[in-house]
Parts: C-alpha cells; sequence; structure tokens
C-alpha cells in the first residue's frame, strides 16, 4: 500500500504543477525556480504538444481538425515561450 500511495501522491504533485503552470504561470515558475525539484516541468507544453500530435493524427478526419491541430501548437509553442521567459527572469533574480 506504501508504493500506491507514493506513486499517487507524485502524479497528485505533478497534475496540481501542471495546473499551475497552465493557470498561474508566474507563481509557479517563482517556486519551481526557487526550489528545482521539479524544474524539468517548464518543458510541459512541448510533452503535451508531442501528445497533442499523436491525437490529431488520429482525429484527422474532423471537418475543422486542421484549425484545431494549428491552434493547439500555437497556443503549447507560446506557452512554452512564457514559460522559458519566465525562467530566465526568475533565475537572474534569484541569483542576484
Amino acid at each position: 500500500m506504501k508504493k500506491r500511495a507514493a506513486i499517487l501522491s507524485i502524479f497528485y504533485a505533478l497534475g496540481q504543477i501542471g495546473q499551475g503552470l497552465l493557470l498561474h504561470p508566474y507563481q509557479t515558475m517563482q517556486s519551481l525556480v526557487r526550489d528545482r525539484v521539479f524544474l524539468w516541468m517548464i518543458f510541459l507544453p512541448m510533452i503535451v504538444l508531442g501528445m497533442g500530435k499523436l491525437v490529431g493524427m488520429l482525429v484527422s478526419a474532423l471537418v475543422f481538425s486542421a484549425f484545431l491541430v494549428n491552434w493547439f501548437i500555437f497556443f503549447c509553442l507560446y506557452w512554452q515561450c512564457l514559460l522559458l521567459y519566465l525562467l530566465v527572469r526568475f533565475w537572474v533574480g534569484f541569483k542576484s
């Protein structure tokens, strides 16, 4: 039971960080850069984009699929640029 609880706890933490990066990127990136434990989570948009492209290939029969896939790709790239900007900003801010 301890192993299952540990796995659920890890997935809960990753879900909370992912939700924070989506809804409150400024505050979440500040705590990620300060603590540096889950700093790899800044690449979450690229992970989501990779999974989204797979789903997009499977659902390519929809009428508006090209528009939705392009919008999704733009959103993920924009989100990744925002997170990288905040990473650099907080990294420089916490060093001084």
